[in-house]
């Protein structure tokens, strides 16, 4: 009888370590996928960016009036308002010139948000600008959108 109580109590707990290997193995699986996600979001803005598609580039931002950007003139509401800031503040192709992001750091905040950090540089015949960001991206209807975006 002891050595069934024993064999079962090894059994239970290499079923427990099973279930929460398989588990952390999902969960990294969802790291990844996630993070390959934003990658390509990324990929995607700095192409449309190249094209001077300014509204392609505002496609995975929230288009909200609670969408918050902050740059170097403070905060900004809205889908609408973060889009006439861009192009007033890159009228056109010269001004525009090539964008790269490189990621830095993507962290879960939750199931269904993650806060990214990374550099943006602008290579133009105007002179380069670059900086930092930092985004805060939920999953909202299946899509991961950028809800909370500071530029510097």
């Amino acid at each position: 009888m002891k050595k069934t109580s024993t064999l079962l109590k090894l059994a239970g707990l290499w079923l427990l370590l099973l279930f929460f290997s398989v588990g952390c193995t999902v969960s990294q699986q969802s790291a990844s996928q996630d993070k390959e996600a934003i990658e390509a979001v990324m990929a995607q803005q700095s192409q449309a960016w190249n094209k001077g598609d300014l509204e392609a580039f505002m496609e995975p931002y929230w288009h909200s009036d609670s969408l918050v950007f902050i740059g170097k003139n403070g905060l900004t509401y809205g889908w609408e308002k973060t889009l006439q800031n861009y192009q007033k503040g890159y009228p056109n192709p010269e001004a525009m010139g090539k964008l790269t992001f490189t990621l830095l750091k993507t962290d879960r905040l939750g199931p269904d948000a993650l806060f990214v950090v990374g550099k943006w540089h602008l290579a133009r015949s105007i002179g380069d600008l670059q900086g930092h960001f930092s985004l805060v991206f939920r999953k909202i209807a299946g899509k991961w959108k950028i809800v909370a975006d500071h530029s510097s």
